[in-house]
């Protein structure tokens, strides 16, 4: 079992799975292909060979061996994927990374890269002449079938408007959404179905913010693509939103340089130095603080509660609410619980059509919660290990007050924020919310999470103690529970709550639907040393909800 101080040094320096390692990429075992086509007979583009060549310069003086094809053409493009796979699944290869720069396509959810001399007429033609993406990531699964520990990175600014003149229209924009095999990563300039801005510049809008975080010393891949999406948003006023999907092991760090171990006293400080930013800006209602707080921590131990606040604020600029629209007061508090009975499940029709269709991919979306005075929610819980039922508990919306981020159940009994992480129960309340909920749902997306709760009753009463959590998505998965069966993503949590004279180990599992807004199940397990002290299953047993955010 891992213990609290290797616990500590994880949230403090790379947010990441459990008993990871990182991946130093200056060892002499990295390779890359790096290919940019720009010269196309029709719709011919203006950056991708430059950024290629950037991209060339930057992995080149990080120690990879790369592999550069500059308006490659269709035979040219097949013989560099199959010398990069044969390198790839070399024994000596570790770190390999694929980048491409120009016109790709979507065709019955398979992404297609475009060589520069091809003539697309129809589809047919499409998936004959074109490169499938997925013979570059059928090399990194032959890879990991020989059970070596390999990581890959596969970039791709491959999503400009028109990729075929007048010759061809495809029928969905943008590249499709493709979950990331295991230890790997997969890096989008925009998001699915999107086009991605050629540049007006030397380089196209994301490469070069991708040249400028990828280049610092010591940041982990992930933490930089956070920065780059954040820049691209900005820059682009929302028009272009990079994306990623990640299923990677391991930290990758492009330019990492050897620091001394931290003390656990320095590793304190630097959760300090992010907690006195964080109360900073807590109740900022300034984009520009939220913006510089995710920069400095893209992956800090409140960067989902800080994204969605600015979501929220930049989503205010295009659509400006309406005084008190959603700003719900007491007054419109009612009676009881009792005509909502068990097995019943009123919630919108957009919150159960949030499925993937796609056969690459579980999906992606939004959290999507939207509270409303009215709203109410029966919950059974029960001991995960006997089945004995021990409680049921009726939750009902009775205030919501979004300028301060503050949803109120049972006249204030529990409280939540706006993305349903707990503040308040009957059992303790935090100085911050529980940020176990993400803002965006899909396969791999990892965080961390840290609070301070005052403990409310019992043998501990008064006391105070830090909460501190890994946490990650791990399936999708159809689950039945007294209120129905749903699709939910299945997030885990792993962690320790710290007191004054001992330590938790917690453990937990939730099962969220995009736009619903209560959890569908969740199992707790804390240990106390060799001790179980709990062993909880909490199930939705009904739930009448208004709407939800998706739509928004």
């Amino acid at each position: 079992m891992q213990n609290r101080r290797d616990f500590l040094h994880t949230l403090a320096i790379a947010p990441c799975l459990l008993n990871s390692r990182p991946l130093w990429a200056s060892d002499g075992t990295q390779a890359a292909l790096v290919i940019g086509n720009a010269a196309y007979a029709q719709s011919g583009l203006v950056n991708p060979t430059n950024d290629a060549k950037s991209m060339h310069t930057l992995l080149d003086k990080a120690g990879f061996s790369v592999d550069l094809q500059l308006d490659a053409s269709r035979t040219a493009m097949i013989e560099a994927i199959e010398r990069f796979g044969k390198r790839v699944q070399s024994s000596d290869t570790k770190l390999a990374v694929f980048y491409y720069a120009g016109h790709g396509a979507q065709l019955d959810w398979r992404n297609y890269l475009l060589p520069v001399n091809v003539t697309v007429s129809s589809a047919t033609a499409l998936k004959a002449e074109c490169i499938d993406l997925s013979q570059v990531l059928d090399h990194f699964v032959q890879a990991q079938r020989k059970g070596a520990e390999k990581t890959f990175v596969v970039i791709l600014d491959a999503c400009r408007d028109n990729p075929f003149g007048t010759t061809f229209k495809s029928q969905n924009k943008g590249l499709s959404q493709f979950d990331a095999p295991v230890g790997s990563l997969l890096a989008y300039a925009t998001a699915p179905g999107n086009i991605a801005s050629d540049g007006a510049g030397k380089n196209g809008l994301y490469t070069e913010n991708l040249m400028k975080e990828l280049s610092r010393p010591d940041v982990r891949i992930e933490d930089a693509l956070k920065r780059v999406r954040l820049n691209v948003r900005l820059a682009s006023d929302g028009e272009q939103i990079p994306w990623e999907s990640t299923s990677l092991e391991s930290d990758v760090f492009i330019f990492p340089h050897s620091a001394p171990k931290l003390s656990e006293q320095e590793l304190e400080r630097q959760i300090e130095n992010e907690v006195v930013h964080w109360n900073r800006v807590r109740t900022s209602r300034r984009k520009e603080d939220w913006i510089e707080y995710l920069r400095k921590f893209p992956n800090g131990n409140f960067s989902e509660i800080a994204q969605t606040r600015l979501n929220r604020l930049l989503a205010s600029q295009e659509k400006r609410q309406r005084p008190g629209a959603a700003n719900h007061k007491d007054g419109r508090e009612s009676g009881e619980l009792a005509d909502l009975a068990e097995g019943e499940a009123f919630v919108p029709a957009e919150t159960l059509a949030a499925v993937s269709h796609n056969p690459y991919s579980a999906g992606r979306f939004p959290l999507g919660r939207k509270f409303t005075v009215g709203d109410f929610y029966i919950l059974r819980s029960s001991d995960l290990l006997t089945g004995v039922i021990e409680n049921t508990f009726k939750n009902r919306v009775t205030r919501v007050d979004e300028d301060n981020d503050r949803v109120e159940m049972n006249r204030g009994k529990l409280v939540f924020d706006l993305m349903g992480n707990t503040v308040e129960n009957n059992d303790n309340t935090s100085d911050v919310p529980q940020q176990l909920f993400p803002t965006e749902l899909q396969m791999g997306k990892r965080w961390t999470s840290l609070n301070n709760v005052v403990v409310k009753s019992g043998r501990f009463s008064g006391q105070t103690r830090r909460v501190e959590m890994e946490v990650r998505i791990q399936a999708r998965e159809k689950i039945r529970v007294p209120a129905g069966e749903f699709n939910a993503f299945r997030i885990e949590a792993s962690g320790w709550s710290v007191g004054e004279s001992n330590a938790t180990k917690i453990e937990v599992k939730l099962w969220v639907v995009p736009g619903i807004n209560m959890f569908i199940r969740r199992e707790r397990i804390k240990r106390r040393g060799n001790r179980l002290i709990e062993s909880k299953l909490t199930e939705l047993v009904a739930i009448r909800q208004a709407t939800s955010g998706l739509t928004d």
